[in-house]
């Protein structure tokens, strides 16, 4: 009698470990992410207004300075909530999705053979990616406004979504941003796929790694 193969891991359980992973990645860098953040929005205004109104940073550590300075350390992490749960959500979204792909794609192919090609495992990440992105995309707009606000106009995450559902676009000024957003859910899906055979590879599709393990690929 052949061994019993290891059960597979399942879909809300892959969600929900990818998102726990991101979210803790997300909040031990999210300084920088909102100085990236305000020197990415500092680009565009110089481009169209040499006097936005705005502060103006000339480096990475000047930024981080006057944020504090102006705002406190809070100032850092304005909007970390919403990230967060934007974060938690597309992550969560992504590796559910991813699985179910990879399952349905799987039944689809009876035959025991060869592990997905890395074509096959783009396109279930790239799937995946697309519909993770409809489903959250309005979580990260609202978010990068809370990060862009001065201090003492910045809101609530409810408060900036009904503003920006008030705003010129409506409700669809919620999905701003997705047609480029949808080119660029190749990057996770290089990402993933490349992971998924990397694992295949150097550890013989072992379903769980050691951290060590992980962190190498």
């Amino acid at each position: 009698m052949g061994a019993q193969s290891k059960p597979e891991i399942s879909a809300w359980a892959r969600a929900s470990a990818g998102a726990t992973g991101a979210v803790l990645a997300n909040a031990l860098v999210y300084p920088l992410d909102i100085v990236k953040t305000r020197l990415q929005v500092q680009v565009r205004q110089d481009k169209a207004s040499s006097d936005s109104g705005s502060p103006h940073y000339t480096s990475t550590w000047d930024a981080i300075s006057r944020i504090v300075a102006d705002d406190g350390i809070q100032g850092l992490y304005a909007g970390i909530n919403g990230s967060l749960i934007g974060v938690a959500s597309t992550n969560f979204a992504y590796f559910y999705w991813y699985t179910i792909a990879r399952s349905l794609y799987a039944k689809a192919n009876k035959t025991p053979g060869p592990p997905p090609s890395m074509a096959v495992e783009l396109a279930l990440g790239a799937v995946a990616g697309a519909l993770a992105q409809l489903f959250t995309i309005p979580v990260a707009v609202v978010t990068t406004r809370q990060q862009t606000a001065r201090a003492d106009e910045r809101k609530g995450l409810l408060a900036t979504a009904r503003e920006v559902v008030e705003g010129p676009d409506g409700v669809p000024g919620l999905w701003r941003g997705l047609k480029a957003s949808l080119v660029l859910v190749v990057n996770p899906a290089i990402t993933y796929g490349a992971y998924e055979r990397l694992r295949t590879v150097l550890f013989n599709g072992k379903s769980t790694l050691r951290p060590w393990e992980a962190f190498s690929m």
